[in-house]
């Protein structure tokens, strides 16, 4: 990160300096640090080699899991410790040998001290991935004003996870919905996930790691931030805050970070630097040309703003079409406001071609169209009149996905066309150019403590077989189990076993994935269902000489193959824990191991996960 103390607070800087080095974490660093010294060897994977495990953990007074030590990847607590002094700046890692950074041991600068503990604080806390949990927890310690407890934190914790990026907020509880909420069947839409961490467990867990680094202080049962957790604070939200000359596409991107309320919160010194109705104009110009969860957030993100904009409203509301939001927001502030007839079927047909468009666990189409009908109180055939009186460019294509007939292909030359072209058969048709960089973050849903996933860069273009084959690979899977890819309205899989799958390998990625923040769902083994979300993070462009796919970052072990699901592979990792349980022995003999410690759920190496990806087939 960026200098996090000016110049001119050098005494402050030395002060935070020498409190930050007498942290847990950071004392522990140090003294991992002075072992290494001039030089440990390492194994291929960046760790420290089994034969001097054994000597840094006796050093470090950590207790070994075993007698013989594999790797050091089997001593989570070494690990720990080596990455904090990694990424502090502590050890320094060069090949196949690490040494310990002199400069940071022995008489360090006051700066380098501070800008490494945050590295390693962020890292620590999970706030450079985002975490919107741990990121809740440091934001409302820094802004609470008061000493906090656990419960207050969990719940702020609760209040960010897991609402549906780019929602917009609800008026009766300040949370943040999608365009369900406007049609009334957010209820019908479950997309919780089960293996998703307490929000008790994720506050208790972050406040441990600031207690470890010094950030926070905790007594009678209440936590409070330390000046170290308000540098952090400072310097984590900086890394998000958009500079304040940004357009509002950069500031409505922090949703695909982070939750809304969250990003609102961070946009803070973009909203500070304009007017409130120039920063409206702004996001009703960029939400009136972008589409889907992007649509949906900069629509929150002006109303977020309050009524000092609603001068911006009242020019958007004479607009057709896309002014029928800003016609609502004047009738909802009280404003009169000349309402066109068409609106409300303007806006069921935008909510309904968002919703048919995001994955995952979608209703499908016609139950979709049977629960608008419900509440709007019209058949289908009526609906279908409302929508089609709308003056929605896409009403068409809308009721051609909820009927389940063809869908009408519009001429090129056709001015109600938005959005991205779309194919016969309801596929979007691919708008990048080649050349073009996917980085996809693949999570695995239903596993936690901890999580797995992984970061991987593929090209647009990569035909969604080939994809199938990335994910299996970084991931760690056997790959030896049919698969399929869903969107809101078609599902993409292997053909010939009568599922009704559109051939995967004619499908490039860009035709159904091609909105940063936007997802597909990925299901690899139908019996034991393991659903991953596949969100296109960022669209970046293809460097010189440089191989893809690739695997940039991950976390958690891959479950085995055939373990029962997520439920079989949580009951898996308590069997093996237990060496006295039942089952210890058979479960250790399916898995070929020697016993339960040989099997780490926390263990990742991208190296590895690259190393597989180079015996994958070529994708370009």
């Amino acid at each position: 990160m960026a200098r996090v103390i000016p110049p001119s607070q050098a005494d402050v800087a030395a002060d935070l300096a020498e409190a930050a080095l007498r942290c847990p974490a950071l004392v522990r660093a140090r003294k991992l640090a002075e072992w290494v010294g001039p030089g440990k060897e390492l194994t291929s994977s960046g760790v420290l080699r089994p034969a001097l495990v054994t000597e840094a953990c006796r050093m470090m007074d950590i207790r070994l899991p075993r007698a013989r030590v594999r790797s050091a990847l089997d001593v989570h607590e070494l690990m720990r410790d080596w990455a904090t002094a990694v990424d502090a700046g502590f050890i320094v890692a060069e090949g196949r040998r690490a040494h310990a950074a002199s400069a940071m041991t022995a008489d360090p600068d006051a700066e380098r001290v501070l800008n490494g503990w945050v590295q390693a604080a962020a890292e620590a806390i999970g706030a450079e991935e985002p975490c919107a949990g741990c990121l809740a927890v440091l934001l409302e310690l820094s802004q609470g004003g008061r000493p906090l407890s656990l419960g207050d934190l969990a719940n702020a914790v609760a209040a960010v996870e897991p609402d549906v990026p780019g929602g917009e907020p609800c008026p009766d509880c300040g949370r943040v919905h999608g365009p369900a909420d406007l049609l009334g069947i957010a209820d019908l839409l479950d997309d919780e996930d089960p293996g998703e961490p307490d929000p008790a467990e994720h506050a208790e867990a972050t406040v441990e790691a600031l207690l470890a680094f010094g950030a926070a202080d905790s007594s009678g049962g209440l936590v409070r931030p330390t000046p170290l957790g308000s540098l952090l604070a400072t310097a984590v939200f900086a890394s998000y805050a958009p500079p304040p000359d940004s357009g509002a596409g950069t500031v409505v991107a922090l949703s695909s970070d982070v939750p809304l309320p969250l990003a609102l919160k961070l946009a803070g010194p973009w909203l500070a630097a304009r007017p409130a109705d120039t920063a409206v104009r702004e996001l009703l110009a960029f939400a009136e040309s972008a589409g889907g969860a992007e649509r949906m957030a900069a629509l929150a993100f002006a109303d977020e703003i309050g009524p000092d904009a609603a001068a911006a409203w009242r020019e958007w509301a004479g607009q057709p079409g896309f002014g029928a939001y800003a016609r609502q927001w004047l009738a909802d502030h009280g404003e009169p406001v000349t309402q066109d007839a068409a609106d409300e079927g303007w806006l069921a047909t935008d909510a309904l071609s968002i919703l048919l468009d995001t994955p995952p666990d979608m209703l499908p189409p016609l139950l979709l169209a049977e629960a608008v009908g419900q509440q709007t109180g019209l058949d289908m055939a009526g609906l279908l009149v409302t929508l089609r009186a709308s003056g929605h460019p896409a009403a068409a294509q809308v009721a051609a996905r909820l009927t389940g007939r063809p869908e009408p292909v519009s001429s090129p030359a056709d001015p109600a066309t938005t959005g991205p072209a779309r194919a016969a058969g309801g596929r979007r048709a691919a708008t990048r150019p080649r050349g073009d960089i996917f980085q996809l973050k693949i999570s695995l849903r239903g596993v936690s403590n901890p999580p797995v996933w992984r970061r991987v860069a593929v090209p647009g273009d990569i035909a969604l077989a080939d994809l199938h084959a990335v994910i299996a690979r970084s991931m760690g899977w056997n790959g030896g189990h049919l698969h399929v890819f869903e969107t809101g309205s078609a599902e993409y899989g292997t053909t010939g076993y009568d599922l009704g799958h559109i051939d995967d390998s004619r499908v490039p990625l860009s035709e159904v994935l091609s909105v940063p923040g936007t997802k597909l769902r990925y299901t690899y083994d139908f019996g034991d269902d393991w659903r991953h979300d596949v969100k296109l993070e960022k669209i970046l462009p293809e460097e010189h000489g440089v191989t893809y796919p690739f695997c940039l970052a991950g976390k958690g072990a891959c479950p085995p193959d055939d373990c029962g699901g997520a439920w079989g592979y949580a009951e898996l990792k308590d069997v093996l824990a237990e060496p006295g349980h039942e089952r210890h022995q058979d479960m250790l003999n399916w898995m070929c191991l020697v016993s339960g410690d040989a099997f780490d759920p926390k263990a990742f190496s991208a190296a590895e996960a690259n190393a597989r990806l180079g015996r994958a087939a070529p994708v370009r």
